[in-house]
């Protein structure tokens, strides 16, 4: 800066390098400010996303439960997002749940009794089982369990499945380090099976089904 005198009247000039310098520190501040503001946003957006499709997502699962005439309660779960229906009930004499999965057509049941617990895998019979897309939430207070409609016996294989990849996750994580093993339908009445009291057999309620397991 200098100074010049005219008629006594001092004058000052800037020079632009000062000037310069002393705007530097402003446009400093100024790309700070902008700076912080597009990461808040980018933040803000992002949580604004996540619970978008968090919301989403929950609206995909309904879960709702049945209260049995053993006055036990039997759990209801579908699942749109992986196709699947579970249920879940446990009673005095037992403990099972099941995985109706319609992406790979089977039904995976796993149980637990005084004899131990074990898993059973067979097709899906989509005439028996109900769509997820079907399963509503009933409107009623503590509804009851719908009335049996079906029943099935299966007979099991001797030897356990080596490996259960295969089955959907839930279904797999329930039957890790339990014996697995494929189950076909038997033509023979449940009833008769156990008249005879040939072998083994079990039989259990859930959803719409009672099903009996004979070996």
């Amino acid at each position: 800066m200098t100074e010049k005198t005219n008629n006594d009247i001092p004058t000052f000039i800037m020079n632009s390098s000062e000037t310069s310098e002393k705007r530097r520190p402003y446009k400093k501040y100024a790309i700070i400010a902008v700076g912080v503001v597009l990461t808040v946003a980018i933040i803000l957006t992002a949580i604004l996303v996540g619970v978008y499709f968090f919301s989403e997502t929950q609206k995909e699962i309904i879960k709702f439960a049945y209260m049995r005439a053993d006055n036990s309660k039997e759990d209801v779960t579908s699942n749109l997002n992986d196709n699947t229906v579970q249920y879940h009930a446990n009673t005095p004499d037992y403990e099972v749940w099941a995985y109706n999965d319609f992406n790979r057509d089977i039904q995976v049941t796993k149980f637990r009794y005084s004899e131990g617990t074990n898993c059973y895998v067979t097709a899906l019979n989509r005439t028996m089982a109900q769509d997820p897309s079907e399963i509503k939430v009933p409107t009623e207070v503590n509804p009851k369990a719908p009335k049996v409609k079906y029943q099935v016996t299966y007979r099991t294989a001797k030897d356990p499945i080596s490996d259960v990849s295969f089955l959907c996750k839930s279904a797999r994580d329930a039957c890790k380090g339990i014996s697995t093993y494929w189950a076909l339908p038997s033509c023979e009445d449940s009833t008769e099976l156990k008249r005879q009291k040939r072998g083994w057999t079990v039989c259990l309620g859930y959803g719409l089904w009672t099903v009996c397991y004979e070996r």
